[in-house]
C-alpha cells in the first residue's frame, strides 16, 4: 500500500504529530481518582457489613434451631442410636437394633453376641427363659413372698382346692330374657331386649 508514493506497512501506525486541530481537545478530568477510590472503599465496607450481618443471622438461626431441637419431638429415624432406646422400665417392642430384652443378670450369656445372630434369636432366647420359668420352681420374691410354681403343679393344686363360683348379681343379664341393647330403628335412643 502506498501513501503519497511511500510504501507503508499495514500494521504500522502512521505518524500524525503534524496534524493539529485547535478546536477539538480531549477531556483530561473525566474520572476523579479520589471518587473512584472512595467508591471502592465504600463498597468494601458495605460488603464487610453485609458479611457480618449474614454471619450474625446464621449464628442466630443456629442457636434458635438448637433450642427448638431440644424441645420438639424428632422422628425415630432422625434420632441418634442412643436416643432411639426407650427409657428403662417402659414396655417396648423387641428386635430393634440395640434393644436388649435379655439384659437381666440371670439371662446374660457371654457366648451369645446377638448382633451377629438372626433378628429373632433374642426372641427365641426369651421364649426359652419364659418356658423355663413356667416349668420350674423359683425363689421366693422378697417383696411379696410369692413363690414361682410350675404351671402344671399350679393347675393340679387349683383343681384339688376347687374354684369358688361367683354369685349372680342382680343386674346381670340372663340368657333367657336377653339384654337391653340400643335398637337399630331408634338410632340408639331406645333399647330393646335381645339375645346376644
Amino acid at each position: 500500500m502506498a501513501v503519497f508514493g511511500r510504501k507503508v506497512h499495514v500494521t504500522e501506525t502512521p505518524d500524525v504529530r503534524h496534524i493539529t486541530n485547535p478546536d477539538v481537545m480531549h477531556e483530561e478530568s473525566d474520572v476523579s481518582v479520589k471518587g473512584v477510590a472512595l467508591f471502592v472503599f465504600g463498597l468494601g465496607v458495605f460488603g464487610l457489613i453485609t458479611c457480618g450481618v449474614i454471619y450474625a443471622l446464621f449464628w442466630y438461626f443456629d442457636v434458635r434451631e438448637t433450642h427448638k431441637a431440644e424441645k420438639e419431638f424428632h422422628s425415630p429415624m432422625a434420632r441418634l442410636p442412643e436416643e432411639r432406646q426407650p427409657p428403662a422400665g417402659i414396655p417396648h417392642l423387641q428386635g430393634a437394633p440395640g434393644d436388649r430384652a435379655l439384659d437381666a443378670p440371670d439371662t446374660k450369656d457371654p457366648r451369645y453376641d446377638l448382633q451377629l445372630k438372626p433378628p429373632d434369636e433374642e426372641g427365641k432366647l426369651l421364649r426359652q427363659k419364659y418356658d423355663w420359668d413356667l416349668t420350674h420352681y423359683g425363689q421366693p420374691d422378697p417383696s411379696t413372698g410369692m413363690v414361682r410354681v410350675p404351671i402344671d403343679d399350679a393347675m393340679q393344686r387349683l383343681l384339688q382346692k376347687g374354684l369358688p363360683a361367683r354369685p349372680a348379681q342382680p343386674g346381670d343379664p340372663s340368657v333367657i330374657g336377653g339384654m337391653d341393647v340400643p335398637s337399630y330403628a331408634s338410632a340408639g335412643r331406645q333399647t330393646e331386649k335381645r339375645d346376644q
